[in-house]
């Protein structure tokens, strides 16, 4: 077992923080606002975010996936959305504001979407198909006097495969891409319809403002403090049955930890692994589970030692994984030596296994003109959505990387910074080896928005310059293909692939690890990133 003394001094931390907020409820001290009331309230959800500052509730809202999860997807809906309502397998695709779709068989580039009739945004404006032609111009006609850029930089990659769309009639739009292309259903999953009148009326401050037709309704933002929804009783869906869902940013585990215990907040994400028995035994449900997400490092493998192969493969070696998941995450992680994780369905077993092996690292960046390491910068953020505890986390990493010679010169910065500098690509004015970032492998096109030559920078998110012909071959037959069977052996072959090549430094998956008050009922922990929340209960 590695000891971390950081984690034993947080813990310490924690209980002092415990004892004081403690000390201010019995004294009647609590803070004052909606929050507050509504740890106390019964049908009030109050959620401690791992996010520094609440997410802007626009259409791709900031903070990363945890802004979508508690934000965009309860806000909104797509076309169509994620089926949470189990946590037995991954989740799959069902309708959302569209109750189903065909794709052309004379024409294999067409897919026509029939919507649902009767739905209302939340400024009680109707849904139809003019609204998903506004939304679609919003992201992807510059020349449209609503287009947004700022919202077209963050989902336009996952749109680059739309050629063209049209209104068949009210209530039928067709979308048509550049090619035989089976995954559109996935890149839909994350392009939420707004109101097109109330983007016509607040233009600018259209983010303070937010109108959808999700499940929860904007009441009111303070940047930094909460943000307040609550339930939309015209649903098209079931309707919630809490009233009220209540938001607050606490990037620091131990502060999650202290409200959660205090009573301030009934959700909390990813506490401090050491407290998990604690909570267990205080009566607090303790949830994981594992679901499509990894955390690693997007290496530049533009040029420098990044560029060789076997520098790269030294340092998946240099990791040791399974100390890190038992001893520094308690459990709350699953060791990953590739994209995706043992059981799912494009897990590869011929992938390189990459066990702890420091001599084995030693020697590759030995041949790869190394003996003697070298040094290099990571940028990491300092906490945010699916980072887990990332302070400590790049600690360790940089211990084991140290140990075989690579030199990591850790530069910490705020999650939304990081994710900003992420869709900008590298930094051309400093040499950064690596970018820690938490990423996303729910659906297929994670293969090639990650890897693919066509997703290059500026193209794409991949970023970090790798490119490997025979993995385009494999990822373009299997976004072509329409058969999911011979899909997944394509992308088994591709996770072999991309394991052997490196372009990341593969760390963990984690597990999803949160709290909920004894009093939450009625939640399912699905193997998502995402949450629904209408089918819960605080009695």
């Amino acid at each position: 077992m590695k000891p971390y003394s950081s984690l034993k001094k947080t813990y310490a931390i924690t209980l002092l923080l415990l004892i004081l907020c403690l000390s201010m409820v019995l004294s009647g001290c609590g803070r004052g606002g909606a929050a507050a009331e509504g740890s106390a309230a019964k049908g009030t959800l109050v959620i401690a975010m791992s996010a520094a500052n609440i997410p802007v509730p626009d259409t791709m809202p900031t903070e990363g996936y945890e802004g979508m999860r508690f934000v965009g997807y309860q806000l909104y809906d797509a076309l169509v959305k994620w089926d949470l309502t189990q946590g037995d397998k991954p989740a799959e695709l069902t309708g959302g504001l569209a109750e189903s779709w065909e794709h052309s068989n004379s024409d294999p580039t067409e897919w026509t979407f029939h919507l649902r009739q009767g739905v209302e945004f939340h400024d009680g404006t109707p849904f139809n198909a003019d609204s998903v032609i506004f939304a679609l111009d919003r992201l992807l006609k510059p020349d449209s006097p609503y287009y947004d850029a700022k919202i077209a930089g963050s989902t336009g990659s996952s749109l680059r495969f739309i050629a063209k769309y049209a209104k068949a009639d009210e209530n039928t739009v067709r979308i048509y891409t550049n090619g035989p292309y089976s995954f559109l259903l996935y890149d839909l999953a994350s392009i939420l319809i707004p109101s097109p009148e109330a983007v016509k009326k607040y233009g600018g401050d259209y983010a303070n403002h937010p109108t959808g037709t999700g499940p929860f309704k904007f009441v009111s933002m303070k940047q930094g403090q909460e943000l307040v929804m609550d339930k939309n009783d015209k649903y098209w869906g079931t309707a919630p049955k809490l009233e009220r869902v209540v938001l607050r940013p606490i990037s620091d585990p131990s502060a999650r930890l202290a409200a959660i215990q205090s009573g301030e907040v009934n959700w909390a994400e990813i506490p401090p692994t050491e407290s998990i028995e604690q909570l267990k035994s205080m009566g607090f449900q303790v949830l994981t589970n594992t679901y499509p997400h990894i955390w690693p490092y997007v290496l530049n493998t533009a040029d420098g030692p990044w560029k060789d192969k076997r520098v790269r493969q030294a340092a998946n070696y240099a990791i040791d994984r399974e100390g890190m998941s038992a001893d520094l995450l308690g459990g709350a992680s699953i060791p990953a030596t590739q994209l995706m994780y043992k059981g799912h369905a494009w897990y590869s077993s011929d992938a390189e296994p990459y066990a702890y092996d420091p001599d084995k690292a030693k020697k590759l960046l030995a041949e790869a003109g190394y003996p003697n390491g070298f040094s290099t910068t990571f940028l990491v953020p300092t906490s945010g959505s699916g980072n887990m505890w990332p302070v400590q986390m790049n600690e360790y990493v940089q211990k084991d990387l140290k140990a075989v010679g690579i030199d990591v010169k850790i530069e910490s910065i705020e999650w939304q910074s990081l994710l900003t500098q992420y869709l900008q690509g590298f930094p051309k004015d400093k040499e950064v080896g690596a970018i820690n970032i938490s990423l996303p492998t729910i659906a297929p096109n994670s293969f090639p928005n990650f890897f693919s030559s066509a997703a290059l920078f500026p193209k794409g998110l991949n970023i970090g310059g790798y490119s490997n012909p025979e993995l385009d071959r494999i990822l373009n037959e299997a976004q072509t293909s329409f058969d999911a069977g011979k899909r997944d052996v394509l992308l088994k072959q591709a996770s072999a692939i991309i394991a052997e090549d490196a372009p990341w430094i593969f760390v963990v998956h984690d597990l999803n690890l949160r709290v909920l008050a004894p009093d939450i009922h009625g939640f399912v922990q699905p193997q998502s990133w995402f949450a629904d929340l209408t089918g819960i209960s605080i009695e």
